[in-house]
């Protein structure tokens, strides 16, 4: 993450990014939105099928990106304008002085909990049960001080123990299955596709959906920078708004989109948890993980991070 976040912010010192779209041939701008391949991503594709980003008079490209930080100097140069991305990732981008701005929910934990999308899962028959056997034990995640970190540490901390518990390696999701057969590490936390595969081929066992565990309706945003033109921030809202109330009463359309975006098989899906979406910025939430940060130490000024984000 620290590359990322060091990428984005020389970016928006030196005044990338920002200002308005180009408009194309049909009349439409064209507004290149970046997104992670999971499942929740298919509720953008389903706005686009609906016609609620062309009613606003834009012409919305996905672009698969990687989530978390990396996105972050793309959206700062303009490319992609809007993306989505976790509190984590946001906070502390803000708190170190990036200009980005929350402009939408993208979807969060449902509450009362449902399956969750993201997991840590032990070895098939090792006695790490639940996230209150991760004490002393080593978890592979994707990125240090991200969403995994940070959800695991404050659902051990929930259990009983201390963030500090636990030891943290640093893997990509699709060399983690070989890290857990090997015993090279006690868990992996992952999410869909990866978290049903382990726990269906006999290679892992759920020990707990550690985002629902730690801050109850976590959620991830859309967002971008701050110098972004507000005629364009306006008529994303006013679309986005429309999309979300529509995905959350129609998520087996979310479902069949996610296939395409993601390449995760439909029966995956509908197997796994679908996060809920609706235009709810879940500011007490949000609020809850910026001062959570602040005392490990992770940002300097949670209220202040979290009041920067907000519209």
């Amino acid at each position: 993450m620290a590359a990322a976040v060091a990428a984005a912010l020389a970016l928006g010192s030196a005044g990338c990014g920002g200002g308005g779209a180009a408009t194309g041939s049909n009349g439409l701008e064209k507004v290149v939105f970046g997104l992670a391949p999971v499942a929740p991503a298919g509720a953008f594709q389903v706005g686009i099928d609906q016609g609620f980003f062309k009613a606003e008079g834009i012409e919305l490209e996905l672009k698969v990106v990687q989530g978390g930080a990396a996105v972050l100097p793309g959206v700062m140069s303009g490319n992609p304008m809007f993306a989505t991305s976790n509190a984590i990732t946001l906070l502390t981008a803000r708190d170190q002085g990036i200009p980005v701005k929350i402009v939408s929910n993208a979807s969060a934990d449902r509450v009362p909990p449902a399956k969750g999308l993201y997991g840590v899962v032990a070895r098939q028959g090792s006695a790490i049960r639940t996230t209150a056997d991760l004490k002393g034990k080593t978890v592979a995640i994707n990125t240090l001080r991200g969403l995994g970190e940070f959800t695991v540490g404050e659902a051990v901390k929930k259990a009983g123990g201390a963030p500090g518990d636990v030891h943290y390696v640093e893997l990509p999701f699709p060399d983690m299955a070989a890290a857990l057969k090997k015993g090279n590490v006690d868990a992996v936390w992952v999410p869909e596709p990866f978290l049903t595969s382990l726990t269906t081929d006999g290679t892992g066992q759920l020990a707990g959906y550690t985002t629902q565990e730690s801050v109850p309706g976590l959620a991830s945003y859309v967002f971008t920078s701050e110098r972004t033109d507000a005629d364009v921030v306006a008529r994303m809202t006013r679309a986005l708004k429309k999309t979300l109330d529509y995905a959350e009463g129609h998520t087996d359309k979310v479902q069949a989109a996610a296939t395409v975006l993601s390449g995760i098989p439909l029966a995956t899906l509908q197997k796994s948890g679908m996060e809920s979406f609706g235009t709810d910025l879940h500011t007490d939430t949000l609020s809850a993980v910026g001062n959570l940060m602040q005392q490990r130490g992770w940002i300097k000024d949670g209220a202040g991070a979290v009041k920067g984000l907000l519209p």
